[in-house]
């Protein structure tokens, strides 16, 4: 149990900083007009969608942690922190409705209802612990696994973790019990900084 917890502080550690530093580069923007701009931007839009990615990990990180009744006061912190700056990058967000609006609803988000009735251990996400092969009526979270040295992965929380935490991914089985190798390449791979647009490239020209 407790190398799960580290892998979950791990994981979550890393998106409260993905989230931190778009909400701080949004800080920095004085002007709503400016701000609408840049979200509205192809660099904005896609950097934004990235970013909302990373929050879809810590949701399933959360589901995780109610499906294996995981009660950690550290872990809960960290849930919360990412809780309270998702709200605030969502706030500067507001200034373009339509990209607001681009945002998935809260209620496709929760994860609480994904439980691990009848799946086997190879069937659990090694990064957020919760189920990855969906029942038909899973529709929050229909997203193609992964499967690597044995343990499978929701695609998007291997790619976050190959890129924003470690090189190496955490599992829940040995390498010897692995059945099918992942090709690593294949992934969709959110770039150095986890994200295909970096931070520094959401600037915009204020002269009009």
């Amino acid at each position: 149990m407790e190398a799960k917890v580290n892998t979950l502080q791990k994981c979550l550690n890393s998106i409260y900083k993905v989230i931190r530093a778009a909400n701080d580069t949004l800080c920095t923007i004085s002007k709503p007009s400016v701000c609408s701009e840049v979200l509205l931007s192809p660099q904005g839009t896609a950097y934004i969608s990235g970013v909302t990615e990373v929050y879809r990990v810590a949701k399933r990180v959360e589901g995780g942690m109610k499906t294996l009744n995981i009660s950690n006061e550290t872990l809960q912190r960290s849930l919360r922190d990412i809780e309270i700056i998702w709200n605030n990058l969502q706030a500067f967000i507001s200034f373009s409705p339509s990209v607001l609006r681009m945002l998935p609803a809260e209620s496709t988000l929760d994860c609480s209802a994904v439980t691990a009735s009848g799946s086997t251990q190879n069937e659990t996400c090694g990064v957020c612990l919760l189920r990855t092969l969906n029942e038909p009526n899973d529709l929050n979270d229909a997203e193609n696994s992964v499967l690597h040295n044995g343990c499978r992965y929701h695609a998007s929380c291997a790619n976050f973790w190959l890129n924003c935490v470690d090189s190496n991914l955490p599992g829940l089985l040995t390498p010897e019990d692995s059945s099918e190798a992942l090709n690593l390449e294949a992934l969709a791979v959110l770039g150095p900084n986890c994200l295909e647009t970096s931070s520094k490239e959401l600037t915009v020209s204020t002269a009009h």
